[in-house]
């Protein structure tokens, strides 16, 4: 209890849980993930594609259809690309975010595997701003994985509703050999 105490302190949250339990950032994100989506509602990914490793539980790659992916469970994945400069489309989330269904606006701040920048704190605030403005209903999620203490600030300090990441990374300081955090 402690311990949860004292990161919901680190990133500014109201509440948080770290677990050695959880075996990777994609299991944190995925408890996160199944844990607040619900039946008929839609994840918008406003960075681009996720992380490969995600795939398989939203229900991308078509595989693992029948096993439990929130595509089985009747939850919708829309996705937002970045721009040909590679900026964040804030009037395409805008439009997008206004959906009745849209109970996710899913950021993932590491580029992941791909070329393009990290996402700001500043992009992050921005985003937040214009979902929670146009959509009261929508929780803001950030994949935090390797974000973590980059910037003075962290998601949940300019407006994101939960953020997840990993302890192999930046965290536990290249040392754990597994972890993760949920923080909101």
């Amino acid at each position: 209890e402690v311990l949860d105490e004292v990161t919901a302190e680190i990133f500014g949250a109201e509440d948080a849980l770290i677990r050695h339990s959880f075996a990777s950032g994609t299991h944190t994100l995925a408890v996160c993930l199944y844990g607040i989506l619900r039946p008929g509602d839609t994840m918008l990914c406003v960075t681009g594609a996720p992380y490969d490793t995600l795939h398989s539980t939203i229900g991308l790659n078509g595989k693992n259809m029948g096993d439990g992916t929130l595509a089985d469970f009747g939850i919708a994945y829309e996705q937002i690309d970045l721009t040909e400069n590679d900026e964040i489309d804030y009037m395409a989330i805008e439009e997008a975010a206004k959906g009745e269904d849209i109970r996710m606006v899913y950021i993932q701040r590491s580029r992941g595997y791909s070329l393009r920048h990290t996402i700001s704190i500043a992009e992050i605030e921005k985003v937040c701003e214009i979902v929670h403005r146009v959509n009261e209903r929508a929780i803001v999620m950030v994949d935090n994985c390797y974000g973590e203490f980059t910037e003075k600030l962290e998601p949940t300090q300019v407006g994101a509703d939960i953020m997840a990441g990993s302890l192999i990374k930046n965290p536990g300081g290249g040392l754990a050999l597994s972890g993760g955090y949920i923080a909101g």
